[in-house]
């Protein structure tokens, strides 16, 4: 097996792919060089969504979000899946309470599990192997949807679908900085906060999504304000009061920064050290989730909506191939 260094869901490996197919409620795992999906098993309860690996490659952990979407989740669930990698395999369910909706999520280096549940707006800490809910914070924004740690894991940047993006001092245990997302004009919904959130690799500076312009906004971390605005280029006008389900992720060499955005049908490959170097790149409908192979030549993209994997030249920038990606995939990661 490759290792690489860790960097919360942003990792590359040998051993294998595993996929969240929101659509059908199903754990994929793909051959990692064929793209062939080798095993699947369905899951148990409504509805899996996101993904967090462990440092040591070996678990898996997957939420229950529900059977809707935010804002429109009739039948929450309050479950976090745990599943072997190496034998590809559900081993546990955590109940997780009153933390109904739990959604974005990442693995910290002293085994805990750091998760937004976006019903009750908390930022929570669960223990796996004690299978319980540590602590739970009151998120000062509304919609804390997605998540991400610093690289030295000091500092939790939470984004949040109607506010602005929240800061956490995990040391302190406190919450220390909110900076704005709102658009002009834009004072409350989904286009008034944000939605993909990606520390650079040296935690200088984590990069967050719009979900009202699609706009990249460069956030300090010494001192947590904005410190530049970056549009994405060829972005189709979307109505500002939706989300646009945008995401980000960083190769794990540090040398792209991949968006997508779900509204437009698109990906972008960004130069990480200059953002206003972009291409975009077509894909079918409903891009969300990105996984980086070990070679850095390419990244994946699943197509929520369209059952399809996309593989995208890094260098050209081109869709290469595609793929079978199940009924509709929202996030994967090779490890």
């Amino acid at each position: 097996m490759t290792i690489t260094p860790y960097a919360g869901n942003n990792i590359t490996g040998t051993t294998g792919l595993i996929a969240i197919d929101k659509v059908a409620n199903v754990i994929r795992f793909y051959d990692p060089e064929t793209l062939r999906e080798t095993k699947s098993f369905a899951v148990p309860e409504p509805q899996a969504h996101e993904l967090a690996i462990s440092h040591d490659r070996r678990m898996a952990f997957v939420p229950l979000y529900g059977d809707g979407i935010y804002g429109a989740n009739r039948k929450p669930n309050n479950k976090v899946l745990v599943i072997d990698l190496i034998a590809r395999s559900l081993i546990d369910i955590i109940p997780l309470g009153e933390m109904w909706a739990p959604h974005g999520m990442a693995a910290t280096s002293d085994g805990r599990l750091w998760l937004v549940a976006d019903i009750p707006n908390k930022l929570v800490v669960v223990n796996p192997g004690r299978r319980c809910v540590e602590a739970a914070y009151d998120c000062p924004a509304k919609g804390a949807h997605q998540m991400a740690l610093l690289p030295d894991e000091s500092k939790v940047y939470v984004s949040c679908k109607e506010g602005d993006l929240a800061v956490f001092d995990r040391a302190r245990r406190v919450w220390t900085a909110n900076v704005p997302m709102r658009a002009p004009g834009v004072e409350s919904g989904n286009g008034s906060g944000s939605e993909g959130v990606m520390p650079t690799p040296f935690g200088d500076r984590v990069i967050v999504i719009d979900n009202s312009n699609s706009d990249l906004r460069v956030i300090d971390t010494r001192i947590d304000a904005e410190i530049d605005r970056i549009p994405l280029s060829f972005a189709p006008p979307t109505n500002p009061r939706r989300s646009r389900l945008a995401k980000l992720m960083l190769s794990p060499d540090g040398r792209y920064l991949v968006a997508t955005a779900y509204a437009s049908g698109l990906a972008w490959v960004i130069d990480a050290a200059d953002l206003r170097r972009q291409t975009g790149v077509p894909v079918a409908k409903g891009p969300q989730g990105m996984a980086f192979p070990p070679d850095g030549k390419s990244v994946i993209v699943a197509s929520h909506d369209s059952g399809l994997l996309t593989r995208i030249d890094l260098a050209e920038p081109r869709a290469a191939a595609a793929y079978d990606g199940g009924s509709g995939i929202e996030v994967l990661a090779y490890y």
